[in-house]
């Protein structure tokens, strides 16, 4: 299996099996993210959507998720 330099922890390890979910930003998170930090996400993510009672059939809901997700993961801002 192919290894990468992770963007959020910044150690080499081992890429996840396959995309999180589809999309470019599932291709980048596959590209960049090992499989820890990713579950450190999943948990994260839980907190953030129920702390701030976000309602992902919002738009504006998604878009601060999608955000939050970048900004734990170090994956930059999304492209304009």
């Amino acid at each position: 299996m192919a290894t990468l330099t992770c963007s959020k922890c910044t150690e080499s390890k081992e890429a996840m099996a396959k995309p999180p979910f589809g999309g470019k930003l599932g291709l980048m998170i596959h590209e960049k993210v090992c499989g820890a930090c990713w579950a450190e996400w999943q948990a994260m993510q839980t907190k953030i959507i129920n702390e701030n009672r976000l309602s992902l059939g919002d738009p504006k809901a998604q878009q601060m998720l999608d955000d939050q997700l970048r900004t734990f993961l170090n994956l930059g801002a999304p492209a304009a």
